[in-house]
């Protein structure tokens, strides 16, 4: 058995002598190799259903704030310029100088006034909407005043409704 030191057992004894139990009282519950298998075999919904507890709503009935959705929309240009730059590069290494704007000036002759204001609308708007978030970003790192919840809703319709203007501006040129 293992022995205490005097201190420990000067502080156990009237824990023992008025019967103290030093565990918690919560017992686990252990799932048997049965259940366990069932568990996994059942979906969420059908749990859930047998426990009589609510289902949680499903994210698709969730309404993004416009602040989230122009952080999303920000992520995903940044991601869409970065896979655009990969493909101007790769173009101009495997094809030589020049090849991408070849590649431009044969949309252009090729195509109609729709199909090259598109490309250029698809182009334009990563850019146009990346660049204003950035700037709207710095804004708010040097005049943290403007980030009331009210500014920050003004601001990011403000970058939406700008980005698509300019973006189309540019399309047109």
């Amino acid at each position: 058995m293992m022995s205490l030191s005097r201190s420990t057992t000067s502080i156990l004894r009237p824990l023992v002598r008025k019967n103290v139990s030093l565990t918690t009282g919560r017992s686990m519950t252990i799932l048997s190799k049965e259940s366990k298998e069932t568990h996994k075999k059942e979906n969420y919904n059908e749990r859930m259903s047998k426990t009589g507890r609510p289902v949680s709503p499903h994210v698709t009935i969730y309404s993004f704030p416009i602040t989230a959705l122009t952080s999303i929309t920000n992520r995903a240009t940044g991601v869409a310029l970065s896979v655009g730059a990969l493909g101007v590069a790769s173009l101009e290494l495997l094809n030589g100088s020049g090849a991408t704007m070849a590649l431009m000036q044969d949309i252009n002759a090729s195509s109609g006034a729709v199909v090259t204001g598109a490309a250029k609308f698809t182009v334009a708007f990563p850019l146009v909407y990346h660049y204003l978030g950035g700037v709207r970003h710095l804004a708010w790192d040097n005049f943290p005043d403007m980030l009331t919840n009210v500014d920050v809703v003004k601001a990011s319709y403000a970058l939406v409704g700008g980005s698509v203007l300019l973006s189309a501006g540019l399309a047109c040129v």
